[in-house]
């Protein structure tokens, strides 16, 4: 597996780099010989916060993990965990992107859940209205809710508001 890590105001230890490439190693047993990951690792704000985030890409597979801490080597630990809870998600779903699990080979199982399928327990019917990004952000404050869908005034896009952890805002522009 092609494993690529990138340091962003950060300076890793060759110690955290072999440590990063042994773990993400253990992965290719669950994925085709074209499997490549992307690591990121940035030193978070001005406090002693690292963040890392994990991408790891394979035939019909994408997961992601990103975690954010005061210690690199335990978010490694913790992103990886995530990973593999994906990987095991989706290995019971999409047969031709992820091999058999052995549950003797996980890392962070000690059998291999059970996961019950995600239904949909609610459907909401709305107008989505035309409006400027202001205006967006306005009604996403005022409704309270984490997003806020709208078309766009100048072009007619639907576009998605959301409110990110660090209390700005991302928008998502379609086509």
């Amino acid at each position: 597996m092609k494993i690529d890590v990138v340091q962003r105001n950060y300076a890793a230890k060759e110690k955290l780099m072999d440590l990063i490439d042994k773990k993400i190693q253990r992965f290719e047993k669950y994925l085709d010989s074209h499997a490549s990951a992307k690591v990121v690792l940035s030193k978070a704000g001005k406090q002693e916060r690292y963040k890392m985030e994990i991408t790891i890409k394979s035939k019909n597979l994408f997961v992601r993990s990103e975690v954010e801490s005061d210690n690199m080597y335990a978010n490694l630990d913790t992103c990886l965990a995530k990973i593999e809870r994906q990987i095991v998600r989706i290995a019971g779903k999409v047969k031709d992107s992820v091999k058999s699990i052995d549950p003797q080979s996980l890392l962070f199982f000690d059998d291999v859940p059970e996961i019950e399928p995600a239904k949909i327990v609610k459907n909401k019917e709305f107008e989505i209205d035309r409006m400027t990004e202001e205006q967006a952000i306005d009604q996403l404050e005022l409704l309270g809710n984490d997003f806020y869908i709208y078309k766009d005034n100048e072009t007619g896009n639907v576009n998605v508001l959301y409110k990110r952890s660090d209390g700005d805002y991302g928008l998502i522009k379609t086509k």
